[in-house]
């Protein structure tokens, strides 16, 4: 058994809900916003929407969720998903149960099973394959005969798990009542579970379960979402790949004996978490007890042991295992010959590996493990890579890190975090396809620190040498550039202006750290964030800015406008955000219903049109400019659909950029509204939302868009992130990267 603390048990949650058929359509649309942005949570394992097959029970949802821990469940209750649509979804709707509850059985699933279901479940998410079938039901078991009823459970669950089709059966306790007991189950088809109703243990135990218990209640039900985890299609239909919005998946995956590897393993998985946006999962590999171990006893695992459903999951393996004879350990090497025979051979190519190792001593035949391991990742298809860094004068780790013994000294603890961010870096860059994490980027502090290829001298300061080791890699990059690295680096400054004089946009916070971020992200900028007009109305303040971007501004929100002009003047870039350029009106208006005038043309003169007015929120179509190759920004928009239903403010100006005679030739539209698919468009057939233009003799890059009034499009919760992306290639263009 596993050492878990009852603060990182798993957490079960099952929600039934009864729908009435008026409101199943909105209920149905919340929810499947709900799934999306709670799918990318740290620590949901399960979260599922199913319909009851009973036709007795038209109205009935379930939903059954799996959390790594309480932790994650309550940082899941405070998610802006949350607390925006479970309110408006529990007004429409009557919840008939609700259980949290955590796993009772003291058995474990076998190895066997686990590849079962991993393969099973694997067909299906890649096949034509009927919905899965999820059962729940509810137990109420008097405590003088819960021994008992306990004790057939494990034997009803031992056998069960051995079943074909069958991807999740756990028996669960409730937290608050203690005779609740709920049993989940999740199955590829119907024809599998009706199979598991004639099985020899089910016909065996569960009446005489049934004899001392009660049944509260039992639904049959089918995801009913029109969205799903594992293909990632949207609410418009298309198939989407979501590697660039979500997590990486690491697995650090070890054998010991001693505990040396494990502690190897543990370093690996801090420095993968040194990057952003990264899931990590450490798992020892299962086996008998080996001649250092106790034989008589069950192995005792500091971490849960490896199924297959986790290298399934995984974008990347980092593999540890002792060095046995110059060779890897026969745990590791069964692990995976097992999982080759039970159907996982060449069915996960395309993923990332590295090795490390612990070893008697140094010399102790360290690096031809870990290149045995690498090549056993390899005939699995893993693109395995080496390390050209130096953590100290003499320290690296070309093939992996090969400790002697456990990592105690600085140096060995350094090494392994290098490993694990440096494989943090790969997945970040390959699979997500963030530019900034790639490894030559992110070398350059060792570069411009040490000199020549980045090696620290035998006189490197300890202290400097450590922080580069525990830093967390954002962190860092924020640090370079607000100080430089030995003042031989010169960041550009952006002026990221926020003041709103009247109408105050709630978006503005959000959108302002997120434009902060992505200019921290790109590398070689120093944001800053302000309110002060009078570094607008400053020539000496104002040309110590290489971009300005105005977000969401109202008001007369500067008064001269010739610094400006002097910057646009001298061929530096303007980006404007929604909002922006519904500044300086002849009046006030909230709602934005009322046409107004623009007081001063200075955003005219820049962006070629100003606002007029807007209808009030709803929903319609956006259309991109799609198959230009002469469009400067399609290399970045290729993640956005041709066309998409969108919710926001569509604004209407006081020009039409892409008809204007003076604008018309040097203006490209990247986005329209069509106006046939809402109500209050003034600008006809082509209304552009979103455009560019170079502007002036010095060609200074103008982008503006009319799209983001929401914060959702910049927190993180909006699962299309089609209005960050847009933005995001503005920012990409204005910078100079295309």
């Amino acid at each position: 058994m596993c050492k878990t603390s009852p603060d990182s048990r798993h957490v079960h949650v099952i929600v039934t809900k009864d729908v009435a058929v008026e409101h199943q359509a909105a209920w149905l649309s919340m929810a499947q916003e709900m799934a999306l942005a709670t799918w990318k949570e740290d620590g949901c394992l399960q979260y599922e929407f199913g319909r009851s097959s009973s036709k007795d029970k038209p109205n009935r949802f379930v939903i059954v969720e799996e959390w790594s821990s309480m932790k994650k469940l309550e940082a899941h209750f405070s998610a802006p998903h949350f607390t925006k649509l479970i309110p408006q979804m529990d007004s429409i709707s009557t919840t008939v149960e609700l259980d949290v509850a955590f796993k009772c059985l003291t058995v474990a699933r076998s190895e066997e099973s686990l590849t079962k279901s991993a393969a099973s479940m694997f067909l299906s998410n890649s096949q034509q394959a009927p919905p899965h079938v999820f059962v729940t039901v509810t137990k109420n078991v008097p405590e003088d005969k819960q021994e008992e009823w306990l004790n057939m459970a494990q034997d009803l669950a031992q056998g069960t798990w051995q079943e074909d089709g069958c991807l999740s059966y756990n028996f669960v306790k409730s937290k608050d009542n203690p005779t609740r007991f709920v049993i989940v189950e999740e199955w590829t088809s119907m024809k599998h579970l009706e199979a598991h109703f004639v099985t020899p243990h089910f016909t065996n135990f569960v009446p005489k379960m049934d004899a001392i218990s009660e049944t509260a209640q039992i639904d049959l039900s089918h995801p009913c979402l029109a969205v799903s985890r594992s293909k990632s299609i949207t609410v418009d239909g298309p198939l989407l790949n979501d590697r660039r919005h979500r997590n990486g998946r690491i697995l650090v995956l070890y054998d010991t004996s001693t505990g040396s590897t494990q502690a190897i393993a543990d370093l690996i998985a801090e420095g993968a978490m040194l990057l952003d946006r990264m899931e990590v999962r450490i798992r020892t590999v299962p086996g008998p007890p080996t001649s250092w171990e106790d034989a008589t006893k069950p192995r005792d695992a500091v971490h849960d042991f490896c199924n297959y459903s986790d290298i399934y999951w995984a974008d990347a393996v980092a593999c540890g295992t002792p060095t046995n004879l110059g060779c890897i350990s026969y745990r590791m090497k069964q692990f995976w010959d097992d999982f080759s025979q039970a159907g996982g051979w060449a069915k996960i190519d395309g993923k990332i590996g590295c090795a490390f190792t612990s070893q008697g001593g140094h010399g102790g035949g360290g690096e031809l493990a870990c290149m045995a391991m690498q090549t056993v990742l390899m005939n699995f298809g893993f693109s395995v890579f080496g390390i050209t860094d130096y953590v100290g004068f003499k320290d690296t780790m070309h093939y992996g890190s090969t400790i002697a013994k456990k990592p105690r000294v600085d140096l060995d603890k350094m090494k392994c975090r290098r490993q694990g961010l440096r494989l943090a870096e790969m997945v970040a860059y390959y699979i997500n396809g963030r530019d900034e994490a790639h490894p030559l980027r992110t070398k350059e502090w060792d570069n411009q620190t040490w000199g020549g290829v980045g090696i620290p001298p035998k006189n490197a300061d300890p202290q400097l040498l450590l922080e580069r080791n525990t830093t967390p890699h954002y962190e860092m990059r924020q640090k370079e550039q607000k100080q430089g690295v030995n003042s031989n680096v010169i960041l550009k400054k952006a002026l990221i202006f926020t003041l709103m004089e009247e109408f105050v946009h709630h978006a503005t916070p959000s959108m302002a750290s997120w434009v902060h971020s992505k200019l921290v992200e790109f590398g070689g900028w120093n944001p800053v964030v302000t309110d002060d007009s009078t570094i607008l109305e400053s020539h000496d303040k104002l040309k110590e800015y290489d971009l300005v971007v105005f977000l969401n501004n109202s008001g007369q929100i500067f008064g001269k406008t010739e610094p400006l002009l002097a910057h646009v003047a001298a061929g530096k870039p303007v980006v404007g955000v929604h909002a922006a350029v519904a500044s300086f009106l002849n009046g006030r208006d909230a709602s934005g219903n009322t046409i107004m005038e623009p007081t001063c043309d200075i955003f005219e003169t820049i962006f070629g049109s100003h606002f007029q007015n807007h209808p009030p929120v709803q929903k319609g179509t956006v259309k991109m400019s799609v198959g230009d190759e002469s469009h400067k920004l399609s290399g970045f928009l290729s993640s956005v659909p041709a066309e998409f239903e969108h919710e926001d403010e569509f604004f209407n100006f006081t020009k039409n950029v892409a008809t204007d005679k003076a604008l018309k030739d040097e203006v490209t539209v990247i986005a329209w509204a069509d106006e046939s698919t809402y109500e209050g468009g003034l600008m006809g057939e082509q209304h552009p939302l979103a455009w560019y233009r170079e502007m002036g003799d010095n060609q200074a890059r103008i982008f503006y868009t009319g799209l983001g009034h929401f914060s959702h499009f910049y927190n993180g919760t909006d699962p299309k992130q089609y209005v960050a992306t847009i933005l995001e290639a503005g920012l990409r263009y204005c910078c100079g990267y295309c």
